[in-house]
């Protein structure tokens, strides 16, 4: 009913003289069966105009921003359309945390927070709904993308392969123009949009500012953020961006790269980091686990513990006490080795008391949320962890970019299935205004 509702309800305003009807509100889009009020956009082109402008770029356009963040917002009613269906909600409480960790992050509390809003003009409700929209497309993009990439190992020995004369902890900050063509397009409207990405490419040479470009020229959905991608390792970025980057100096731009959404530009905004040893001392130990359990209570258990160990200080093998009586089924079959394991591998009480050992020396028992332990140190030992952090980085690299890629496909595809109808803005004649002063 609120959806019928709105689709067909226009409000209007007659001045104090009745010479005419001023329209206040109407639509501006039907999504599906949703509509997009002229209220919205106009509060969502205001506070994107003002981000745009504490960037230190000029905004658009009218008529372009009012484009693009129509766009915009479609895209943002049909995540919230999906989402609805696949029952996906974004609590108050999870909004409000959110909230919180953000207003945390400038050094103030969310009643601060609001108030330095309203101080500056923003709309707080406003601001409230964009963070909602945000975790509502977050939690969307982890259902219908994330859980259906995948990254082999194969995946990340081809990407280390290729990377490797590359530092794998070095980050670049890309910033990105678009000139998308539709699918099925025509070998002319593909040669315009190459064209006018050579226009860009041109400009940008010639000294206009590639973020404002971006903001005023760019099809991608990072146009009003300038085209700023963030800070991404090259695995994170398109492949074609990656090759391309490689060759690039702070500050560049690159030639006219074609993809399957259309033609691109980046700039290499930034790069930090650099590749170093990550030396990690591991520890390899020995432990025997005593649980209680139906016919041997905590007391008992702990005197048992207690006797093991003399046994222990008067010469008894430790693997084969630790086959015997050990009820960590994943160790007693070892001796109760361990195996290496790096910082943060056990249990913080655990590892104190390790820390606390020399070489093959045996603890007294002590609890942790597991059991009684008695634990004996096997060895020490310094190892550059930096393979396993490539391969982390790797892996996670590859995911992010492959998510990327396959959530703008997604978005496409969601864009492409919908019922998606533009209106103008309507006009009101002297007659609509006469009968209306009628009314």
């Amino acid at each position: 009913m609120k959806h019928l509702l709105r689709a067909v309800v226009t409000t209007i305003a007659l001045t104090s003289s009745a010479q005419a009807a001023q329209l206040v509100d109407y639509v501006v889009a039907v999504v599906n069966e949703d509509v997009i009020l002229n209220s919205e956009l106009e509060q969502a082109v205001e506070s994107i105009e003002r981000q745009i402008r504490a960037s230190g770029n000029t905004p658009p356009t009218e008529t372009e921003l009012r484009e693009q963040m129509r766009e915009r917002l479609i895209m943002q009613t049909l995540q919230a359309q999906r989402a609805e269906q696949r029952g996906i909600r974004v609590t108050d409480d999870d909004l409000n945390k959110a909230l919180l960790q953000i207003a945390q992050q400038n050094g103030m509390d969310l009643r601060d927070f609001a108030r330095a809003l309203r101080a500056e003009g923003v709309d707080f409700l406003l601001v409230r709904e964009q963070v909602r929209n945000e975790l509502l497309a977050t939690s969307l993009r982890q259902r219908e993308v994330d859980a259906r990439v995948n990254v082999t190992d194969r995946e990340i020995d081809a990407f280390l392969a290729k990377t490797r004369k590359n530092d794998q902890a070095t980050e670049y900050r890309l910033e990105h123009i678009l000139v998308s063509v539709p699918d099925g397009s025509t070998d002319d409207v593909k040669d315009a949009a190459r064209a006018e990405a050579e226009q860009i490419r041109q400009a940008v040479e010639d000294g206009a500012s590639f973020s404002q470009m971006a903001i005023g020229r760019s099809d991608a959905t990072t146009a009003l953020d300038g085209g700023d991608l963030g800070w991404r390792t090259a695995g994170a970025l398109p492949t074609v961006f990656a090759d391309e980057v490689d060759d690039m100096s702070v500050g560049a731009v690159s030639q006219v790269i074609e993809t399957g959404s259309g033609f691109n530009l980046i700039r290499l905004a930034d790069q930090r980091g650099g590749q170093a040893a990550q030396m990690i001392t591991e520890t390899r130990a020995r432990h025997i686990l005593l649980q209680p359990n139906a016919i041997r209570d905590e007391t008992a258990t702990r005197e048992q513990a207690a006797e093991l160990l003399e046994e222990l200080k008067g010469g008894r093998d430790f693997a084969e006490v630790a086959r015997e009586y050990s009820d960590d089924s994943g160790s007693a079959n070892q001796g109760g080795d361990l195996g290496w394991q790096p910082p943060g591998g056990f249990v913080p009480a655990f590892e104190e008391r390790l820390d606390s050992l020399d070489n093959d020396e045996i603890s007294e028992p002590f609890e942790t949320q597991f059991g009684w332990h008695i634990v004996q140190l096997i060895d020490r030992r310094q190892r550059d962890s930096a393979e396993d952090i490539a391969r982390n980085q790797a892996r996670q690299a590859i995911r992010q970019r492959k998510v990327g890629e396959e959530y703008e496909d997604w978005l496409r595809r969601q864009r492409a299935e919908a019922y998606v109808e533009l209106r103008a803005e309507p006009t009101i004649t002297q007659n609509d205004a006469s009968t209306a002063t009628e009314s």
